[in-house]
């Protein structure tokens, strides 16, 4: 498979990118964190994998942040004969297109070109090598799991097996192809009865499920039966235990009867019980009530001589803060007086203070008008270089598209002149002495030796004066290439005479100039808003100036104080600190006068507090006496205490009677008689629980037993039985039968596993060469059948692989994944991609391994690698590297760019004196996007 072209649009943080990628040898995409280049290969697995109608979660977090879009891959990919573009949109509007280019055109969509792209890659590429070939990002690169890949072992085979066999004997090896079709044949046989991961299928399941059946038959017969049996015995037994619940119901009747007699006997000696205790509650109540009359009538004496006493404390407080009061009046007076003469003096200062303060402001608006006069005149500095600046801008016909327009056309023209001049025969020119020629009406000398080599793209004219004349004519392929070496030449002439520019350089150099006019007018911009800051435009900041002058004229008309600044600030601030210190004095004197103000308050309210509590005081004196006189008036207090000695009497008699009644009842135990006789109808309800249940579950059995009379279950039993042994004879035929395709497929395996342990060799030989570029020529190799490297032997020293540092293990299996591209036929290789590897590996070894991707990838028709990588130093070693910048691609929201951005293409732009190149080179060119 080898991938030509990604682009993706509003996946994750990309909203459209197109990536061009070389066919053969390595491509490193390089960019910043975040840019999107892991995205660029989970993309294609989404691309290959992923149904346009699934919204699972990698393709819900591939839809970028907060866009109404649905995430879009497209590749242009070639996998066996075919070639094909793919594209496809998920969640928003989801849709599949694919365009086969070759090796018939055929175009499809939806879920037929999902299921014509899975069928081509199952039929062309090895998935699993594919997955193998991998290093994802953030894991470490360890060892690939190679052992089984049907690619690598068709290619270890030829590279085992060679041309006339091994050892060069001529004797052939065992033909692989015909081992695997005899393993094939024997799998086949194999599936007929189990499936790869061991489940039976085919006549092995049939026979299984047909033995199931009848052993499930069978059983249910047999359980059927055992059930009529269950229920015959079931019957007898429930006859039994329902007579027995009857017998125990009739007579626990009677010991019911009994004991209902004796609970009602009890019940009416317990309301006399509850009677006597009514009757003594009563009577303790009574008798408490007589306690607290009485009980008031002496709280109300108490309280009589305790307002006596609070009225006279009263009358005796209020007398003494009469003459407290009268002293606080007289200190208030005299703070009012001290007060008013302190605001007095504060007032002067302060207007003092604000004189100073203006004549600082008149001298201060003195240095801005300054200052904003000479900022005034640097605006109109910048003003004019700025107009100048615009109208160079205005003047430029090159702008960024056509110079690019320009650089595209140019590019054309060098690879059209690339492909005559690499097709193009030649005229090789060896001068034994020196010597002057004329080539094509240019003087040429050669020096004693010198050979001069001269591609014939046209005809060409090589004269020797005197002596000889030579005109050299290319065929008719050649005047093709020449034909369109001159189209690209006029279509860059003609866009140059619509720029109006001479030729790409005089473009390059109009553009120069314009681009050096938009830095002029930029750093005039910046020096405009430098010196407007704070103002929106020139007349704002003249109108500063105007209002500062204004303001100027208002206070200080004359326009003429030669005041030094600095001794008004020292006046003025001489002046603040003495009104502040006024000022404080004043606060200090407001402070006194406001506190004997208060304390004044606080004696009114003090005074006005206490003689309302002597008034309140007397009044509850005068209240409570009138309250006690009436009381005993209606009632002595002699009377109260022998009403509550007759209650109290009372209670004792009627709670002496509760008792007696209560003690004979308990000689009876009622409790117990009650509980009995809940406790018998309970028993007697579930008796007659009991006897229903039986006769229930007795109608029941009975019914089924009815039912079961017709069913034949001893008739349906022998069938089952007959079923049975039949199923079982045809089960233990087919698992022979099994068990034998069993045997073959184990024994042709390990023949084949046999011959397949003779691949380690040409794969070491593949490592051991990649790997002696990083650790030097005395490295070798233990591998095990699986492909994996199990030991590393360096000068002599032998380290298991486990036990190697992480750099050592990455740069191990890196080459072994090198080695199994360029093993791999191109036919069934696949991409090897790297993401961000080699994180442990020390710069001499960084160097080393450029060398190891270069002879990777030297041959003709290479494998294809990719490294994604956001630190390229790592990877400057390789010297045959395509490199592929990436930058962020943004939405024009979010950058405020163009709706889209430009295709990206190989950053290494072809030098202007391009050299011819020699048949067979292979030229890494840019390529122009592709539409859509």
């Amino acid at each position: 498979m080898r991938l030509h072209r990604i682009r993706l649009r509003d996946f994750r943080g990309v909203h459209d990118r197109e990536v061009v990628l070389a066919e053969h040898g390595v491509t490193v995409l390089q960019g910043d964190n975040e840019v999107g280049k892991t995205s660029t290969v989970a993309a294609l697995d989404l691309l290959f994998d992923a149904a346009d109608s699934s919204r699972r979660a990698d393709i819900r977090h591939a839809q970028p942040a907060g866009v109404d879009a649905g995430p879009e891959v497209e590749a242009e990919v070639s996998t066996g004969p075919y070639r094909f573009v793919y594209r496809k949109r998920w969640l928003r509007r989801p849709s599949t297109e694919l365009d086969v280019l070759e090796p018939v055109r055929q175009q499809l969509t939806g879920a037929d070109a999902h299921a014509r792209v899975t069928a081509i890659l199952d039929e062309t590429m090895d998935r699993v090598l594919w997955r193998a070939l991998r290093v994802e990002q953030h894991t470490a690169v360890g060892q690939a799991d190679l052992g089984g890949q049907d690619a690598l072992t068709r290619a270890l085979d030829r590279a085992a097996s060679g041309p006339t066999g091994p050892a060069g004997t001529g004797a052939g090896r065992p033909d692989p192809a015909a081992d695997d079709g005899l393993v094939a044949r024997a799998v086949d046989e194999l599936r007929r009865y189990r499936t790869p991961s061991g489940r039976a299928t085919g006549e092995l399941r049939a026979a299984e499920v047909r033995r199931a059946d009848a052993e499930t038959e069978h059983e249910r017969c047999r359980a059927a039966l055992d059930a009529v049996e269950r229920d015959v015995a079931a019957r007898d037994r429930l006859d039994t235990e329902l007579a027995g619940v009857r017998t125990r119901r009739r007579a626990h009747g009677d010991e019911v009867a009994a004991l209902e007699d004796r609970w009602a006997a009890l019940q009416s000696r317990l309301r006399e019980v509850d009677a006597a205790r009514g009757r003594a509650v009563l009577a303790r109540e009574r008798a408490g009530s007589a306690r607290e009359r009485r009980e008031a009538r002496d709280a109300l004496v108490a309280a009589v001589d305790a307002d006596a006493a609070t009225a006279a404390g009263t009358a005796a407080a209020l007398a003494t803060h009469e003459a407290e009061h009268e002293a606080a009046r007289d200190a208030r007076d005299a703070r009012r007086a001290a007060d008013a003469a302190a605001r007095t003096e504060a007032t002067a200062a302060r207007r003092a203070a604000d004189t100073a303060t203006r004549a600082v402001g008149a001298a201060r608006d003195r240095a801005e008008l300054a200052d904003l006069a000479e900022r005034l005149r640097r605006v109109a500095d910048a003003e004019s270089g700025l107009a100048a600046a615009e109208r160079v801008l205005a003047a430029a016909t090159v702008d960024d598209d056509a110079l690019a327009e320009l650089e595209d056309l140019a590019r054309d023209l060098l690879r059209a002149e690339a492909a005559r001049d690499a097709a193009a025969a030649r005229v090789e020119l060896t001068a034994p002495a020196a010597l002057t020629l004329v080539v094509d009406g240019e003087e040429v000398v050669l020096a004693p030796g010198e050979t001069r080599t001269l591609p014939v793209a046209g005809s060409r004219a090589l004269s020797l004066p005197g002596v000889l004349d030579v005109r050299v004519r290319p065929g008719l392929d050649e005047t093709g290439r020449d034909e369109a070496v001159r189209e690209r030449a006029r279509e860059l002439a003609e866009a140059c005479e619509d720029l109006g520019v001479a030729d790409l350089e005089a473009a390059r150099a109009a553009r120069r100039v314009a681009d050096e006019a938009a830095h002029r007018a930029a750093e005039h911009r910046s020096a405009l808003a430098r010196e407007l800051a704070g103002h929106a435009d020139a007349a704002a900041l003249r109108a500063a100036h105007d209002a500062v002058r204004d303001r100027l004229a208002a206070v200080d008309p004359a326009g003429a104080s030669d005041d030094d600044l600095a001794a008004l600030r020292v006046a003025a601030e001489e002046a603040r600190t003495a009104a502040e210190d006024a000022a404080v004095r004043a606060d200090e004197a407001d402070a006194a006068c406001r506190a004997a103000e208060d304390a004044v308050r606080d004696a009114d309210t003090r005074a006005a507090v206490l003689a309302e509590r002597a008034a309140d005081a007397r009044h509850a004196h005068a209240r409570r006496v009138e309250e006690l006189r009436a009381a005993r008036a209606e009632e002595p207090d002699a009377a109260l205490a022998e009403a509550e000695t007759a209650r109290r009497d009372r209670a004792r008699d009627a709670e002496r009677e509760h008792e007696a009644l209560a003690a004979a009842l308990a000689d009876d135990d009622p409790d117990t008689t009650e509980a009995r006789v809940v406790n018998a109808r309970a028993v007697d309800q579930r008796l007659a629980g009991e006897v229903a249940r039986l006769e229930r579950e007795h109608a029941e059995t009975t019914g089924r037993l009815q039912a079961a009379g017709h069913q034949g279950w001893h008739d349906q039993l022998a069938a089952a039985e007959a079923e049975l042994d039949a199923a079982v004879r045809e089960h233990h035929g087919v698992t022979r039968r099994a068990a034998a395709a069993r045997r073959l497929h184990d024994a042709l395996t390990r023949h084949r596993d046999r011959v397949r342990r003779s691949y380690v060799a040409p794969f070491r030989a593949q490592v051991e060469r990649l790997a002696r570029i990083v650790f030097g020529p005395s490295l070798s190799l233990e591998i095990d059948e699986e492909l994996r490297i199990t030991h590393r032997t360096l000068d002599g020293t032998t380290v298991a692989f486990g036990a190697l540092s992480s750099g050592a293990q990455e740069q191990l299996g890196l080459c072994a994944r090198l080695a199994c591209a360029a093993l791999v036929d191109p036919a069934d290789g696949v991409p090897v991609v790297i993401d961000d590897a080699l994180g442990h590996t020390d710069p001499e070894r960084l160097a080393r391994l450029g060398a190891v991707f270069t002879a990777a990838t030297a041959a003709a028709g290479a494998a294809q690698v990719v490294v994604l990588t956001c630190t390229p130093e790592r990877y400057h070693g390789i010297g045959a590297a395509t490199v592929v910048p990436l930058a962020a691609s943004r939405r024009p929201a979010e950058r405020g760019a163009p709706a889209r951005d430009e295709a990206l293409r190989p950053a290494d732009d072809l030098p202007a004196d391009l050299p011819a190149a020699a048949p067979g080179t292979v030229l890494d060119l840019p390529r122009a996007p592709r539409a859509g």
